[in-house]
């Protein structure tokens, strides 16, 4: 992922490494880099999601939603804690017309018949739905509310009541978590394992397997909401990371 390549760029040229989770200091470790040179702190958009918490929960879910429709459809129908959100957007997902059009298949003639679904349709989504001739059935479907990308106050609220999340986004991974959304992750990889179920988070990665997300998300419908706070997820991050900030000193050689 250009992500993955970022990051080991950028810790190659760094004197100090501030690291979310421990998973991720096991794994600079094990990439050779001194344990002196990093520091765990915790991740700093739980500090984001936490300050912004109670803005966001003051929204009306129907009023976000009437404001933000690419097709008029009515709103009556979403209730809360009783809908699906999903965001779609990178290459391996919506470039392909065969893995978009089974991916659309799904959503239309199975997902959207169990719950509504919220698709906060990304530009780069929206632009090869329609090249692929397969936007009208999308916003046809009365029970897919297909809305424009949402600021981050409005997306933490829907965040906050769905009882499911579809995601290719990292950020949404690392929320789910905290807010307890059961997450089908759709990348076949992470750069957050903290995220993912087997290390105690909410997230399953299932990728574009059309069985797999079909066979888990109909398993996630009955799942209530569980909030889990891996350590140091506590909305202090930023105070850690400036004293560690503080204290560091560069040993000259």
């Amino acid at each position: 992922m250009p992500e993955e390549i970022n990051r080991i760029v950028t810790d190659r040229l760094s004197d100090l490494l501030l690291t979310p989770d421990k998973i991720s200091m096991k794994n600079l470790i094990n990439e050779g880099i001194s344990i002196n040179s990093i520091k765990f702190v915790g991740n700093i958009m739980i500090d984001t999601l936490e300050f912004n918490r109670d803005k966001a929960k003051k929204l009306n879910i129907q009023n976000i939603i009437s404001n933000s429709l690419i097709v008029n459809n009515p709103v009556n129908s979403l209730i809360e804690d009783n809908y699906a959100v999903m965001t779609l957007h990178r290459p391996s997902n919506v470039d392909n017309k065969h893995v978009l059009e089974d991916l659309v298949n799904l959503i239309i003639n199975d997902l959207s018949k169990e719950i509504p679904i919220i698709w906060a349709i990304h530009p780069r989504t929206q632009k090869q739905l329609q090249l692929f001739n397969l936007w009208e059935n999308i916003i046809s479907t009365n029970s897919i509310f297909v809305v424009k990308p949402l600021g981050y106050l409005e997306m933490l609220r829907l965040n906050m009541s769905a009882k499911i999340m579809l995601t290719d986004s990292g950020g949404l991974q690392e929320e789910c978590t905290v807010l307890g959304t059961p997450c089908l992750t759709m990348r076949w990889n992470t750069e957050r394992p903290i995220t993912l179920k087997e290390n105690g988070g909410v997230s399953i990665l299932v990728g574009n397997d059309i069985k797999l997300i079909k066979k888990v998300f109909y398993e996630l419908l009955d799942i209530k909401r569980n909030p889990i706070y891996p350590e140091l997820w506590d909305g202090k991050t930023a105070e850690r990371c400036l004293q560690e900030i503080i204290n560091f000193r560069v040993v000259k050689k």
